[in-house]
């Protein structure tokens, strides 16, 4: 099996030539500039090298001339594949100093195929041992070698003035605008986790705090001696449920702490909020009535899961202090239909059917001003240290991440209703 050298100091280029090569037929070695190519291929000659020119370290020029002036080396094929070298003047300098081919990328792979088969074979038909340069030779070399050189230097830096001056156009406008960016995205996360983590703590950390571990290890135990006709075994069964769910909320507030990527999934939302019912109704006390109508026909979401748990706790948290005593919170689901462009306050929504969740709240409500701003960052109706004002604008930010919609409706005195739209997927 033939062996060439690829040589080229970006790693996507490295992969089209291996793949190329490996299905020709060809054995490859690896090298991510010409110092490295030329310890490889002094250690162990191959029958080919193909390198590129604009490298660190050491350039595919200088490549070539240690291997033109290597005995072991110099009756080897050095094909040129540059995108940077590219002018008349680049190839002349190139094909002076031996090589056998100059090749400007990019080329289709069937057409760079022929032209490596080409060289190849006329290296094994002749092979005569390159003239000695003369001091003159070398000396027009290396000068054209330094043109090349600065040639390129003074593209390049025609290119980064050309860059720079683009930038400077808008520069203090864009860097402000990064920076307040930046700032308010890395306090709205942090806020938003610190949040979530003392609303969901506050409401269930007795869950917590009673070792899930060993219930879940007492509730198996007992799983394995009761009887699954006895009434106690299903009520063992529904213990370790809890338990399990409880572990899972665990693992998801871990899994906000990190950072972690959205996972999204398809879910059944009904079967989601069933399970989640219990520590909702831990997190808005006993004062409250908490009533959940699961519509019919309801079809799968894709959605991160987390994000479903994140979006009612924070609605229902909401509505808890907006209660303020007794009151009720209703959370329902439905399939709806908008036949045409649905005008809401926070967007239009374009016409399709969607799966809707929505919580309402028989609290005080809001006037027209506050719902204007209320997915707003740093807004809250709330008093001094009571809230940060982050909770909505993250959820607002989320629904969209999991590319859904949200709107909200409220009258002072007569409660409020946030809703939440999703795109409904096949199945249910």
């Amino acid at each position: 099996m033939p062996r060439v050298i690829i040589v080229d100091d970006h790693v996507e280029n490295l992969y089209m030539l291996r793949m190329l090569f490996t299905a020709h037929g060809w054995q490859v070695d690896e090298a991510r500039h010409g110092a490295e190519a030329l310890h490889l291929a002094q250690k162990d000659p191959p029958q080919l090298i193909v390198s590129d020119l604009l490298m660190p370290v050491m350039d595919g020029y200088t490549l070539l001339g240690h291997c033109k002036s290597d005995d072991r080396l110099k009756s080897i094929p050095f094909v040129v594949y540059t995108a940077t070298y590219t002018d008349a003047s680049d190839e002349k300098l190139a094909m002076d100093m031996g090589a056998d081919a100059f090749i400007v990328k990019p080329t289709e792979p069937d057409v760079f195929m022929n032209r490596i088969s080409q060289v190849v074979s006329a290296s094994k038909e002749i092979e005569p041992a390159p003239p000695k340069k003369s001091a003159d030779e070398e000396s027009t070399q290396v000068k054209q070698y330094n043109e090349a050189l600065i040639r390129k230097l003074e593209q390049k830096t025609l290119q980064l003035e050309q860059a720079n001056w683009e930038l400077e156009r808008d520069i203090a406008q864009r860097k402000k605008l990064e920076t307040e960016r930046e700032k308010l995205h890395a306090q709205l996360i942090q806020a938003q986790k610190m949040e979530s983590i003392g609303r969901l703590a506050g409401g269930i950390a007795h869950d917590f705090n009673n070792l899930v571990g060993v219930i879940l290890g007492y509730a198996d135990a007992a799983l394995d001696i009761v009887d699954a006709s006895s009434p106690v075994h299903a009520d063992l069964v529904e213990i370790r449920k809890a338990a399990q769910r409880s572990a899972a909320i665990t693992h998801q507030l871990l899994a906000f702490a990190r950072m972690q990527p959205i996972e999204r999934k398809l879910i059944n939302l009904n079967a989601t909020i069933d399970d989640m019912l219990n520590m909702l109704r831990q997190l808005v006390g006993k004062n409250i009535q908490l009533e959940w109508l699961p519509g019919e026909d309801v079809h799968a979401v894709l959605v991160d899961p987390a994000h479903i748990t994140r979006i009612l706790t924070n609605f229902c948290a909401n509505a808890r202090d907006a209660i303020n005593g007794a009151g009720k919170i209703i959370i329902t689901t439905q399939m709806t239909n908008f036949p045409e462009v649905h005008h809401a306050r926070y967007g239009d929504l374009q016409p399709g059917r969607y799966v809707r969740l929505a919580v309402s709240d028989t609290g005080t409500g809001m006037d027209a001003d506050t719902l204007s701003h209320l997915f707003e960052p740093f807004f809250t109706t709330k008093a001094v240290g009571k809230g940060t004002g982050l909770g909505l604008a993250t959820i607002y930010g989320i629904v969209k991440q999991n590319d859904g919609f949200i709107d909200v409706s409220s009258e002072p005195g007569k409660g409020t209703t946030f809703e939440v739209f999703f795109l409904p997927q096949d199945g249910k």
